[in-house]
């Protein structure tokens, strides 16, 4: 009865079956059309369970999912196996999406993918911003604790110690000497507990016969400690020089090299010191002419001093 109204052949017909194939093929058609223009983020699929048909609409619709986003990821890969199906969100953050097994894969994904964008991003944290230091109102007004300048570590001064001293230097002579005593200096310049040293001292004397003498000496040397190191109270000194002895108009030259220890008492930027030498004259001092003296080739000095130390950097406020 159909047949003879004519409507069973219009069932019929290839053109009518087929339409709403093609209806959803000219809908696919139409959103891969809209996010090449927009620019969405790349689609890749690698799941066998897809169709040709359902991965060319799982993939327009994600493009279309994601064409407004403007924290969309760069590239949205979608995979699966036999059991599972999962989505890699590739942010950044790189994240993995998991897939629910329930209804069809397509809508299983696109569910996946929707929750992933609907998710709010994580707010970063204000920076925190510096609160502008007020000016002060008058010439004496000081600012707060709160308010100073960060103390900054000075830069490490070339000279770290170091310092000049002046004292009083003995010596028993001997040999129809009688004992000598005179002014002494000492400078150092030092690195740490070491020091570089130069040495002057000027001792007067009388002989047995009642003669004015006198003798000068200058030496250089290294020393380690007190007394221009303020950190360490006892020191030591290796000394090198020459040594002049002059008495009843004859003057008599040596080298000389000496030994000392030291002690040292430091009182803020000033120390007293005491030290012992003990020297070697290379050559022995003699005189036969007027007078028969000689100092002796060994002997020892005896002095106290007070030094003036280097001053250690302080820190400055930047």
């Amino acid at each position: 009865m159909a047949e003879a109204a004519g409507i069973g052949p219009l069932f019929k017909r290839p053109e009518l079956v087929h339409a709403r194939p093609v209806r959803r093929w000219a809908t696919v058609a139409t959103i891969l059309a809209m996010t090449s223009i927009c620019g969405a983020a790349e689609v890749d699929l690698a799941c066998a369970r897809l169709t040709a048909s359902q991965a060319d609409e799982l993939s327009a619709r994600v493009k279309l999912l994601l064409r407004a986003r403007s924290d969309a990821p760069r590239s949205v890969l979608v995979a699966c196996d036999e059991t599972r199906a999962w989505v890699v969100w590739n942010g950044p953050p790189v994240e993995m999406l998991d897939v629910a097994s329930e209804g069809t894969l397509v809508e299983a994904l696109l569910d996946a993918i929707e929750q992933r964008v609907e998710r709010t991003p994580a707010t970063p944290a204000p920076t925190p911003t510096a609160k502008p230091r007020p000016l002060p109102t008058s010439p004496n007004e000081s600012p707060t604790w709160g308010e100073r300048a960060a103390v900054a570590e000075a830069p490490r001064p070339l000279v770290e110690s170091g310092g000049i001293g002046l004292g009083l230097l003995g010596e028993l002579l001997g040999d129809g000497l009688g004992p000598a005593l005179g002014p002494r200096l000492d400078i150092g310049v030092g690195w740490g507990p070491w020091s570089l040293q130069l040495s002057e001292s000027a001792r007067f004397a009388r002989s047995d016969a009642g003669s004015s003498a006198f003798l000068y000496d200058l030496g250089g040397g290294f020393g380690w400690g007190a007394p221009f190191s303020r950190a360490h109270p006892v020191g030591a000194v290796l000394l090198g020089g020459g040594e002049w002895f002059h008495i009843e108009g004859h003057t008599v030259t040596t080298g000389f090299a000496s030994l000392g220890l030291r002690g040292a008492l430091a009182m803020g930027s000033l120390s007293l010191a005491l030290g012992v030498d003990g020297r070697l004259r290379f050559v022995p001092q003699h005189v036969g002419e007027r007078v028969d003296v000689q100092v002796p080739r060994w002997s020892g000095l005896l002095f106290l001093e007070g030094v003036l130390l280097v001053e250690p950097a302080r820190a400055t406020r930047r």
